[in-house]
């Protein structure tokens, strides 16, 4: 029997390391799942591109927009549907899910039934799954959940599209894992409870057929493992002394790379020990790529130039450098920029990347500071834009999006740029034909040929933006409120209340 003083401890270990908010009432040892609360219960992207958004330009209609500011007067309030008949006639979509106002689950908001849905899983819910593990076809969205306290809790749960009916998939720690958590035995199984919480441990195929995920269910270390759809079955693909993370695919699904983390007990968090690959299908060559430089924390997966070269960097002390192209086929690997820089993206089509110098960094190698962009098979450093920059990423909608002390910089592979002062954030529409910038002051709306907006579309705080993918109304999150805007009027409607004020909103759309 544990000590209520233990228990305490353990708790507080738990929140540190998975950074959410865990249930109450933990037992003295471990306990049953709930399965009530999951189980076949529908009412309980880039830079991700995994909610596929389609590329139709919304036509019949113009509309003259009149730069006003809206005084935000909710309609109505979406009705809450709690009901254990998913296929109801009044419940056809689509619909847009985003984690509840308690955090207790997800919500389903039924476009056209202007009704809500109830997704229930069991606390806590890793909400950056719910855009990661969303399945290229958009037929089921796989997220992890669950207590590490609670036998087999802790697991991967599939939520399937869009009947929402819930199941459980795989749990993630083996019950040795679990047992040695709460009574706080070493520190190998607290060490694999946090690899397999990493925002980075879930990665579909792009064919759809495979889903690989780290967890901890045959060592006390975390493994890769890969769910088969086809065949409905888990395989563990290798099983070290380390623990492996951050699996990505190769955009022609035919290499899955890894890399082995081992916790650093002399500095502060993890230290890189591998990178990996295997080859897909049927996994028969499973090689070490590059071995990480002294001093790394782990290494950063970028994105992919083709189906066989990817880009990564190295996380340091100092912060992030060696950003290099990598070979799987050929196992090589060569530096594309050796020293520091603040961020790094790139554009999945072109292959075209871009990254952003400090001034203080950029005075070793003879440069200004600013944002620079380099095209495939050149080692021309382009400055697309002088100046201090922050955060850059790159957007769907075909360009990189730089945000700094000017604002916020847009700019195609090609280098063509438009700059919007004062602004924080932009996204474009997937039509192309709109863009909204939004921050600490507020949501406005522009034309994507022009830097003069067109409408003030709220003046509060906004946490963050969602577009429909047919790009006839957005999503808003400000000031604990979701609000819905609808071309061409754009009044903006309520449909949630009480969300986190500090926090951005995983969203996705189901069709």
């Amino acid at each position: 029997m544990i000590t209520e003083h233990l228990m305490i401890n353990v708790r507080v270990r738990i929140l540190a390391i998975i950074l959410l908010v865990l249930g109450t009432g933990l037992a003295c040892q471990l306990t049953s799942p709930r399965p009530a609360s999951w189980a076949g219960t529908p009412t309980a992207e880039a830079r991700e591109t995994a909610m596929a958004l389609t590329q139709q330009a919304v036509s019949g209609f113009e509309y003259v927009f009149t730069p006003t500011v809206p005084t935000i007067i909710p309609e109505h309030t979406p009705t809450l549907t709690v009901t254990p008949t998913p296929h109801a006639e009044t419940m056809n979509g689509p619909w847009l899910v985003y984690p509840a106002p308690d955090e207790s689950g997800l919500h389903a908001f039924d476009i056209g039934a202007d009704a809500i849905l109830e997704i229930g899983l069991p606390e806590p819910i890793l909400m950056a799954d719910l855009v990661r593990g969303r399945s290229p076809d958009g037929r089921v969205v796989i997220l992890r959940a669950g207590s590490p306290l609670n036998t087999d809790e802790l697991a991967l749960y599939q939520v399937s599209l869009p009947s929402f009916e819930t199941e459980k998939i795989s749990p993630l720690l083996s019950i040795t894992v679990q047992r040695k958590i709460v009574n706080e035995e070493g520190t190998r199984a607290f060490d694999a409870l946090t690899a397999v919480t990493r925002p980075d441990g879930l990665a579909w195929s792009s064919d759809g057929r495979f889903l690989a995920f780290t967890a901890a269910l045959n060592n006390e270390t975390s493994d890769l493992y890969v769910l088969d759809t086809l065949n409905n079955r888990v395989d563990r693909l290798n099983g070290l002394f380390t623990q492996n993370a951050s699996p990505l695919w190769a955009p022609g699904s035919n290499w899955l790379i890894t890399q082995e983390l081992e916790n650093d007990r002399q500095g502060d968090g993890w230290r890189s020990e591998l990178v990996s690959g295997l080859r897909v299908p049927n996994f028969d060559s499973q090689n070490t790529i590059y071995l990480p430089r002294p001093g790394t924390k782990e290494e950063v997966f970028v994105g992919w130039l083709n189906v066989h070269t990817f880009l990564s960097y190295s996380l340091t002390e100092d912060g992030p450098q060696l950003l290099r192209q990598v070979n799987v086929e050929d196992l090589k690997d060569s530096l594309i920029f050796e020293g520091l820089f603040q961020e790094v993206a790139s554009d999945p089509g072109s292959g075209t990347l871009a990254f952003i110098l400090s001034y203080e960094d950029a005075i070793p190698h003879g440069l200004s500071g600013g944002v620079y962009r380099m095209v495939p098979d050149s080692p021309v450093q382009y400055l697309q834009q002088a100046g201090n920059w922050d955060h850059l990423s790159w957007d769907p909608g075909g360009m990189f999006v730089a945000a700094g002390s000017q604002g916020v910089s847009m700019f195609t592979p090609d280098g063509d740029s438009m700059l919007f002062p004062n602004e924080e954030h932009v996204r474009l529409s997937a039509n192309g034909n709109w863009m909204i910038a939004w921050g600490s002051t507020g949501a406005r709306l522009y034309q994507s040929n022009n830097t003069y907006p067109l409408q003030t579309l709220i003046e509060g705080p906004v946490e963050t933006l969602f577009w429909q993918p047919d790009s006839k109304a957005f999503y808003i999150q400000s000031a604990g409120s979701l609000y819905r805007f609808v071309f061409p009027g754009l009044r903006p409607i309520e449909i949630a209340s009480g969300l986190p004020e500090d926090i951005a909103l995983e969203m996705i759309w189901v069709e």
